[in-house]
């Protein structure tokens, strides 16, 4: 008798919110539209077990090549929706970008102490005053101001790989983190931005390991950042507990010392964000300076986190690249030699003269897809679109990759074909331009590309006006195959 007593009641409740479920889904979703393709997963576990952890973005191809262009997923109870074609990704995030530029929530980012880059955070207030101050400081004319340091430094790196060839990939690394470092923070002693440099690639490589979808699964079930650190399977949180403890020491320590400088009248040889935004600070005791210092505080570390790592990675597969194609080098020089000369080294300026190598520099950043999944997206409300009923909240990954390589966009994409941008001995605007994809869309396209465009094209002219660049030989006088490897999960 107790136990029917019991059974009746629990019948009852579960009973109803079932039909609580029903009511909501189909008020939500009231032409009872399917969801996007996709393959089938399991009860309550979804698709947890079919996302890919290797190259995930030709994983995720495969699955577009098997159910179409959008393909839709659950985890735990997470809906993900993958665009693996231009067109779905401009309908979505250009077209639809006031839904679709929210970011996903993931319980990580709060505790690695992440939440402070407006990268990721949320659409809304506190994103759009970030996103102002750092477009203030790194637009297309304010960049143009940091011009000499990336001079400076391309010099610097010339100069280092004359004495050491073999140091090409470590004085990548220094040449772009230094230039972001100085122009961020106006830091002119090398070993202090070396030591930043080095705090700030560990950052990077910690959250792009924890970015990984399904590497981690706190982000699909955030009730375990509350299980105790000692519990079989929780190491996750003394990581994340390490990584903000060098995030606090990569975002803070610097801003902190430029701040010092500024106050103390000793800036830098060169102007940087951090002066400029110091320098607008309201007066000591203003209820608004904290929350601006801090604005300030985090647009200066969001410019190496979000350009540093990208603009290496894209200037180490250049490198390959000219090792590996000589044809492509030997018409580059031909176009520098003749519209620069010798006398000199080319500058950002001489852009428009030399669309070779700009369009060099364009390849690269198709051929190599840098962030190849791109920053994932969440949409804000419930959207129906093309027949098909997407939640809100889903997180949405653009396929840059596979949208990089797609055939009917770009003849033979696996090629590296830098005519494909030239026509009539110019840029062709026609041809889409990598910069979309490779720095986002919509509301959340990239505002640090400026310098990132700009630091890669000197780099590159540079290079190719004082050296050839060859791929090392075997004892026998073979040539030994050069493979591209980067360290990043995330960003290749």
């Amino acid at each position: 008798m107790f136990s029917l007593t019991l059974i009746i009641p629990l019948i009852g409740l579960g009973s109803a919110l079932i039909v609580k479920e029903i009511v909501t889904r189909r008020r939500r979703n009231p032409r009872r539209l399917p969801l996007p393709p996709g393959p089938k997963g399991l009860p309550l576990l979804g698709n947890i077990f079919d996302l890919p952890q290797i190259v995930p973005w030709k994983g995720y191809d495969k699955f577009c090549k098997e159910y179409g262009d959008m393909i839709y997923l659950k985890a735990l109870g997470q809906g993900m929706l993958i665009l693996g074609s231009r067109r779905r990704a401009i309908d979505l995030l250009d077209k639809k970008a006031v839904n679709y530029s929210d970011r996903p929530v993931m319980p990580m980012m709060d505790m690695m102490d992440f939440n402070w880059s407006f990268v990721s955070m949320p659409y809304g207030a506190a994103w759009r005053q970030h996103r102002r101050a750092f477009h203030q400081c790194l637009n297309s004319n304010a960049v143009q101001k940091y011009h000499p340091v990336m001079n400076e430094e391309t010099k610097l790196f010339l100069q280092k790989i004359r004495s050491d060839p073999d140091q090409v990939f470590t004085g990548l690394q220094f040449l772009f983190g230094t230039a972001i470092m100085r122009t961020a923070y106006g830091f002119d002693d090398i070993r202090q931005n070396e030591s930043l440099i080095h705090n700030a690639e560990k950052l990077i490589l910690e959250l792009a390991e924890a970015l990984v979808p399904g590497r981690f699964l706190v982000n699909n079930l955030p009730i375990l950042r509350y299980v105790p650190s000692w519990f079989p399977g929780a190491g996750f949180k003394k990581q994340f507990k390490e990584t903000a403890q060098l995030n606090f020491k990569t975002r803070c320590l610097p801003f902190e010392e430029a701040k010092r400088d500024v106050e103390d009248g000793r800036k830098g040889s060169h102007p940087s964000m951090a002066d400029s935004l110091i320098d607008c600070l309201p007066e000591a005791g203003d209820p608004n300076r904290a929350d601006l210092e801090a604005i300030a505080r985090n647009v200066c570390a969001v410019a190496y986190m979000a350009g540093a790592e990208t603009t290496v990675s894209s200037a180490i597969a250049l490198v390959y690249i000219l090792a590996n194609y000589l044809e492509v080098q030997t018409k580059a020089q031909a176009e520098i030699d003749k519209v620069i000369g010798s006398d000199r080294l080319p500058l950002v300026s001489d852009r428009q003269e030399l669309p070779y190598v700009h369009a060099i520099v364009k390849e690269v950043g198709r051929w190599h897809s840098v962030v190849p999944l791109g920053v994932s997206h969440a949409n804000m409300e419930d959207d129906e679109y093309d027949g098909y009923f997407i939640p809100k909240g889903t997180v949405v990954f653009q396929n840059t990759w596979a949208i990089m390589h797609d055939p009917d966009i770009f003849d033979r994409p696996f090629e590296f074909i830098p005519e494909r941008y030239i026509k009539d001995g110019k840029i062709d605007p026609s041809v889409p331009d990598t910069d979309i994809a490779a720095f986002g869309y919509g509301r959340r396209i990239c505002p640090g590309r400026h310098f990132s465009n700009d630091a890669l094209f000197l780099m590159a002219a540079s290079l190719l006006a004082t050296y050839n660049i060859t791929a090392p030989k075997d004892k026998e006088g073979n040539v030994i195959p050069l493979k591209l490897e980067l360290k990043n999960p995330a960003i290749r």
